[in-house]
């Protein structure tokens, strides 16, 4: 919570920045305006007639540093108000999680202490049935770089919108958590590698349906256990996996197969 609040603040120093630009911009405007009609003011009619040609100039220079100017603190007030808005979303969903188990202050999502109970109870589960489950971890690629170009606010931020991308992607008996800085782990029960490569897909694919997300790069690690195998090595195969994987790159054109 006190998270949410310290991001709520930016924005609204962030908006009252865009008010000082505002009034700034009117300013200049009022002083261009007294400017051009000081001559007639005080009389001085000849010099007016040797500036005549320039006055068109100066009113559609201006005109268009109006326009600029506006445009530009609309755009990003509209930014800020949506910042907004998914922020208090994420708080309101955040409060909705279950409080069985602790939880990432940032994300929302479980917390990675979580997972040595969650490998017990699911092994325990594919064990009396004979099933499977499947691990999947997800670094997010130069994710430093995204702190150091927009700050880390929209780092935060896209953090925030990956985690819960992937919790509106898995199905309710599945989990997710936030397993390092800008890693999260996904353990997907009754999962077969296969329909893991799909998740990894389907994933991809809803990345391309959140502007935020659209060009991400991300390594994946994946591994998945049969019966009577030791949950820690399920693990140490995807760590391993991740380690030797490829960056996918996505882009605003791609169209990963749906499952």
């Amino acid at each position: 919570m006190q998270e949410h609040r310290k991001q709520l603040a930016e924005i609204e120093r962030r908006s009252w920045q865009l008010w000082g630009l505002a009034l700034l911009v009117m300013i200049s405007l009022a002083f261009g305006i007294l400017l051009l009609v000081y001559p007639v003011l005080s009389g001085y009619a000849r010099r007016l007639e040797l500036e005549r040609r320039n006055l068109p100039q100066l009113a559609y220079g201006m005109l268009t540093l109006v326009i600029l100017s506006g445009a530009y603190i609309v755009l990003k007030q509209r930014e800020l108000n949506a910042l907004r808005n998914f922020i208090v979303a994420s708080y309101a969903s955040t409060s909705l999680l279950n409080e069985n188990y602790p939880h990432d202050s940032l994300t929302g999502m479980l917390d990675r202490s979580a997972l040595p109970d969650l490998l017990k109870n699911e092994s325990n589960r594919a064990d009396r049935i004979h099933g499977p489950f499947c691990l999947v971890i997800f670094d997010i690629s130069g994710f430093r770089k995204i702190n150091e170009r927009e700050g880390n606010m929209i780092g935060d931020l896209v953090l925030k919108e990956f985690a819960l991308m992937l919790k509106r992607t898995i199905r309710q008996s599945d989990k997710v958590l936030r397993y390092g800085p800008d890693e999260f782990l996904c353990l997907l029960a009754g999962t077969h590698r296969e329909d893991g490569d799909v998740f990894v897909l389907r994933v991809e694919r809803g990345c391309e349906h959140v502007a935020r997300l659209r060009g991400l790069t991300f390594t994946v690690g994946l591994s998945a256990r049969q019966t009577a195998v030791n949950p820690e090595e399920v693990v140490a195969q995807a760590e391993n996996d991740l380690r030797k994987a490829s960056p996918h790159k996505l882009s605003a054109t791609s169209s990963p197969t749906s499952a």
